[in-house]
């Protein structure tokens, strides 16, 4: 589709262009009038910053999470998990991590398994992962059918797996104190 412009519009923008042109070229510029209307810019908002020291409100989901079934799941799961740990520590030869990993299991299989508060729910969530990956690191590296040349990466392998685990336990407790933090105090304290 074409547009014809008039003869008179092209002189009009002709002219335009060059007086344009020649402003530019270093001829005097032309000063708007002054005018009695100011321009004032429009005032800034700043939402208000909350007080790291106010009060934490973690809203009934957190609540609910952890009265329906949430505090039996973190509990029973830092039990199992100190249990094994202990075990370890202890020296013993032979350590049933059945329990542990039926904890993880019903963790991860809980029909509200979501904690609604980003923080709880990432450190809750890296905690069972690192539960989880020392236990297989661990049972991987048992030593059983493994050939006397294998034995040292074996008990390297396991001590990273153990190593996990305490990390998983670590990540427990974080969550414990966060949940403890929005409320949620337990009835019976799982670290005593």
């Amino acid at each position: 589709m074409r547009v014809h412009l008039p003869l008179v519009s092209l002189v009009t923008v002709g002219a335009v262009g060059a007086a344009l042109l020649t402003g530019c070229a270093g001829e005097p510029e032309i000063t708007p009038p002054k005018t009695n209307v100011s321009f004032k810019p429009a005032p800034t908002f700043t939402a208000p910053t909350p007080s790291a020291t106010g009060p934490v409100n973690p809203g009934p989901g957190v609540i609910q999470w952890y009265g329906t079934g949430g505090e039996t799941l973190l509990h029973e799961l830092i039990f199992a998990a100190r249990s094994v740990r202990s075990q370890h520590d202890a020296g013993k030869i032979i350590i049933d991590l059945g329990p542990l990993s039926a904890r993880l299991e019903e963790a991860r299989g809980y029909t509200v398994a979501y904690i609604p508060e980003q923080k709880t729910q990432d450190t809750w969530t890296k905690a069972r992962e690192r539960l989880a990956s020392g236990m297989a690191t661990v049972l991987n590296a048992s030593g059983l059918g493994t050939s006397p040349a294998d034995q040292e990466k074996a008990a390297e392998a396991a001590a990273i797996g153990w190593e996990e685990i305490g990390e998983g336990i670590q990540g427990l407790r974080e969550t414990d104190d966060q949940l403890r933090a929005l409320g949620c105090m337990p009835t019976k304290d799982p670290w005593k």
